[in-house]
């Protein structure tokens, strides 16, 4: 698991690169689909960490900290994939729609450092932990489905 998020940190950050490099737009294209592939393999990795611990005796942290692991590769991949169309704007509106995808992607890594931050037993209890990662979850993906339809995407 440790490894997907490696992965997913290392994409960002190469993905940051290549949106400030001097580039065409057919390269900053092929590029962004690249983030693409690449966070569909996480989304995939997330996958299998979700099943593996249904099917081992994790505890219920474990499985809901898995469960909401894939939900934020998920949560990449469409972001990945605004940045692709994003490409195809004026630069007017790359501008606009850049500030979006980063308060996007700025939500979802926060939701990402919640589900680490949680210690069992510690000041915060269980329901109360996982009504606080839902209402987050739930305000990213309306977040999501809102930038969706305000591009026709």
């Amino acid at each position: 698991m440790k490894k997907s998020i490696g992965l997913v940190v290392a994409s960002l950050l190469l993905s940051g690169a290549a949106f400030t490099s001097c580039k065409s737009n057919t390269e900053k294209i092929e590029d962004a689909q690249e983030d693409v592939v690449d966070a569909k393999k996480d989304e995939i990795d997330a996958q299998q960490d979700l099943n593996e611990a249904k099917y081992e005796n994790a505890s219920d942290y474990e499985q809901y900290k898995a469960a909401i692991k894939l939900i934020i590769a998920e949560n990449e991949t469409r972001i990945a994939e605004f940045k692709v169309k994003l490409k195809t704007q004026s630069a007017e509106n790359q501008k606009i729609y850049q500030e979006k995808i980063n308060l996007l992607e700025k939500k979802n890594d926060q939701l990402e450092d919640d589900i680490e931050d949680f210690k069992e037993g510690v000041s915060e209890n269980w329901n109360d932990f996982k009504n606080r990662i839902e209402r987050s979850k739930n305000d990213i993906e309306a977040d999501i489905e809102n930038y969706k339809k305000e591009h026709n995407f």
